[in-house]
């Protein structure tokens, strides 16, 4: 009713029921679709019998199943090498459904489908085929991840073992079941053998808690649209108003309840709602029940039980594939009706009338289909991202012109608008879909026609209020605060909202305001903490003032220290760190980070860390470092730090000597090492040069280039800090790892400079044996031997 107020428009007489009638629409679409899906499988039922439709169900089953297995054992991150999902499947679910669960759901279908073709002996198709198709089926469902499809599996299969049990007795045979089980165990054991701890850790996590959350979240939106819903498919839409925040995954993004009966209810109301599932529920138990002597029939709809069962968790009926299977699973399922014993009606064979009457039935819902099919084209994600790519390529005449001013001023209001954009893009999630310029994109009256009728199509949606409300501060014109208000009342704990209502806060110089809105954007999507934490570092003029922009909860302490480090006052920066390690005692990364910011100060020199407050920073440093070293003995950066506190006291060598105790021998420590060796050059320490020259030197390296090149700078910096004995023994290694006249020459100048004529005369000769060996270099080891001659004299 009230969704053109922001566009300052009266309020709506007539209007749809739901809250996104093109989502609904669509949903029309799939139903009508799901109906003539069944029309045909019975019609199929009739002419060929409930077999054939199960080896067509099976059969698609098997080769989605096959398709994602040798995509994950190919390691393919593309569906068929081409399609890139806008998400990142895990390895063992890029295939046709992309989705674990839904793809859990499909293959218990296929996997029940299977059985019953086996125990029932009734497959048009080989036997060896079947079992195949069911062990395929069977490791694709335990490499899903799908906790709830798994169980919904052993819970089926169990009650199906122990009724038909009781039902049959001695009739069933251990024959019978063996080649039933047979090849499930066989693809549990592929699965085994393929699988990794993730795909065993994501069967045996217990974490309920976002499922659960999403199903308590629902209650009050049923509880506001009790009698009508909030409109078939308009879930995504409705929800965000009602959404929680969780604290391990601020940023969850909910487009099902996750739980048929909750959809259902929350959709259609409560009266529609119970009515179906009871309905739907009621029918297939009944149909299943009534199945018990017919193999076949009996567990192909204990598959459909199980897929239910899985719904009340993972909901993927609202998928048109798995839905679609559904439907043929129901329609193979079910009994066959009697036909009439009347004369007139036994004159005719039944499944001729059957197939006029779908004929007579399928005119009129064709015509609705293509209805629909126009009236649908606008879904609320497609729209979202062309809206999104609208507003970036949006062209707003005399934008800059606006802002004016003196050149401080002017600065400031670009940098606000800059600020303001970038807000924007975040808002909006980096779409990346580029509309044809030819629709007029760049014209303002045109988007604001666009997005008037992307409001009226989706009502219950926040994202195009929040579009509305960036145009509008672009522009300084309309109200850019009621167009928020109206994105915060259809979503309250949106994250990007509250971020765009924090930069209009800052603009307007509301700095309170605009804290606590940053605040709740960090609080309601953790992606955004990034943002969060560079504008409040920027605005912050206080530490308390900073402080109003970290939410609470277990991130609060990572989010406090991101902010901190990016503080551009170096008095601000101190008490920020000193305030997060105080709040956290336990955060290493605190004890650190204080510990480095104040040794920055020092160096600068900067307030509070200059002059006579100089060694009470490094007093505190060394608190600090002293208490991150035993949150954790093995670190070692905690004794890298120490050493520039040593440092900034002028203890060179025992900085030096504290390195090379504390540096470690990888990779990471080629910075700590280097370190060491400057500091013990310059402080004269021998025994320290040699050790952190060896560590650097025990590096592994590939290729005799790559060894070369380690070695020969190494060497140089030996040479540079006049440790020309050490630095030759490295000049050395340099030319054993790749003997060429040149390295060796070099080996020969610095021997001669350290007096090392015996050396120097040794390396002139491989030189002239080296396999680049030249009239030049011949001529310059020539010159060198005058000179080790000469010095040698000169010495005796």
């Amino acid at each position: 009713m009230h969704s053109l107020d922001p566009f300052k428009e009266p309020a709506l007489t007539r209007f749809s029921l739901s809250l996104d009638p093109s989502a609904s629409i669509a949903e029309a679409l799939k139903w009508v679709t799901y109906a003539s899906v069944y029309v045909m499988a019975l019609r199929t039922r009739l002419r060929r019998g409930s077999a054939w439709l199960a080896v067509l169900l099976f059969g698609s089953v098997t080769l989605v199943s096959l398709i994602t297995l040798v995509h994950g054992l190919a390691d393919l991150p593309e569906l068929y090498g081409l399609y890139q999902p806008n998400f990142t499947p895990g390895r063992w679910n890029v295939g046709p459904l992309l989705n674990s669960n839904n793809l859990a759901g499909y293959a218990i279908l296929g996997l029940f489908t299977g059985g019953g073709l086996l125990l029932s002996g009734r497959a048009p198709v080989p036997r060896l085929a079947v079992m195949l198709g069911v062990g395929v089926i069977a490791a694709a469902l335990s490499l899903s991840g799908s906790r709830a499809g798994v169980l919904s599996v052993l819970i089926a299969g169990v009650v199906a073992l122990v009724w038909w049990l009781k039902a049959k007795g001695s009739r069933l045979s251990f024959r019978g079941l063996g080649l039933g089980i047979a090849p499930l165990l066989i693809g549990v054991a592929v699965a085994v053998a393929l699988g990794t701890e993730k795909e065993a850790g994501q069967l045996s996590s217990l974490d309920f808690q976002r499922k659960a959350c999403v199903w308590l979240w629902s209650l009050p939106m049923i509880g506001e649209h009790a009698l009508l819903g909030v409109g078939r498919g308009a879930f995504e839409t409705a929800f965000p108003k009602y959404r929680g925040a969780l604290d391990y995954d601020w940023a969850i993004v909910v487009t099902h309840a996750e739980n048929f009966v909750v959809q259902w209810i929350g959709e259609w109301g409560v009266p529609v709602g119970v009515a179906a599932v009871v309905l739907v529920v009621g029918y297939l138990l009944r149909e299943w029940y009534r199945s018990r002597g017919d193999r076949l029939r009996f567990m192909v709809l204990t598959g459909l039980a199980a897929l239910f069962l899985q719904n009340l968790a993972d909901l993927g009926l609202e998928i048109p594939a798995l839905a679609i299977a559904a439907v043929v699973a129901l329609a193979a399922g079910e009994r066959s009706a009697p036909v009439p014993s009347d004369s007139a009606s036994a004159s005719k064979p039944p499944g001729k009338r059957f197939g006029r009457l779908a004929l007579v039935a399928s005119v009129p819902a064709l015509a609705v289909w293509a209805a629909v099919a126009v009236w649908s084209r606008s879904p609320v994600d497609l729209e979202r991202r062309d809206m999104s790519a609208a507003y970036r390529e949006l062209s707003i005449a005399g934008e800059d012109e606006r802002v004016t001013g003196t050149a401080d001023e002017l600065a400031r209001r670009r940098a606000d608008e800059l600020a303001m954009r970038q807000a924007g893009e975040l808002a909006m999630g980096g779409a990346d879909v580029v509309p044809d310029k030819a629709t007029g994109a760049d014209d303002l009256e045109h988007f604001q026609g666009r997005l008037r009728e992307a409001v009226l199509r989706h009502p219950g949606e926040s994202f195009f209020p929040l579009l509305g409300a960036l145009v509008a501060i672009r522009t300084r014109e309309g109200d850019a605060l009621r167009w928020l208000e109206r994105a915060l009342d259809l979503a309250p704990t949106s994250g990007p909202v509250h971020l765009v209502l924090a930069e209009l806060m800052h603009l307007h110089g509301a700095a309170s305001q605009a804290m606590l809105h940053l605040r709740l954007a960090a609080k309601y999507d953790r992606t955004l903490t990034g943002a969060v934490s560079t504008r409040a570092s920027a605005w912050a003029r206080s530490t308390d003032q900073l402080m109003r922009a970290i939410p609470d909860g277990p991130y609060s302490s990572g989010i406090l220290l991101d902010t901190c480090a990016k503080v551009p006052t170096a008095e601000i920066k101190l008490a920020c760190f000193r305030r997060a390690a105080a709040e956290t005692p336990s955060s290493m990364r605190a004890q650190m980070e204080l510990a480095q910011a104040l040794l920055q100060a020092m160096q600068m020199p900067q307030p509070p860390c200059e002059d006579s407050l100089r060694e009470g920073c490094a007093a505190e440093a060394e608190v600090a470092i002293r208490s991150a070293r035993k949150l954790d003995s093995k670190a070692w950066r905690p004794g890298y730090l120490l050493s520039k506190v040593l440092l900034a006291r002028g203890d060179t060598a025992g900085a030096a000597q504290l390195l090379a105790r504390t540096c470690p021998m990888t990779f990471e420590g080629d910075e700590c090492w280097h370190e060491t060796m400057t500091l013990a050059i310059k402080s004269g320490s021998a025994e320290t040069i040699a050790k952190a020259a060896n560590a650097l030197a025990a590096r592994p390296c590939d290729g005799m280039e790559s060894c070369s090149s380690m070695f020969t700078a190494l060497a140089h910096d030996l040479e540079v800090g006049g440790q020309l004995t050490l630095a030759n023994k490295f000049f050395i290694k340099a030319a054993e790892a790749e003997p060429s006249a040149a390295r060796w020459l070099k080996v020969a100048e610095v021997a001669t400079q350290a007096h090392l004529d015996g050396v120097a005369r040794a390396a002139l000769d491989r030189a002239n044996r080296s396999f680049d060996a030249s009239p030049t270099t011949r001529a310059h080891v020539e010159v060198l031997r005058e000179r080790v001659a000469r010095t040698s004299i000169a010495t005796h």
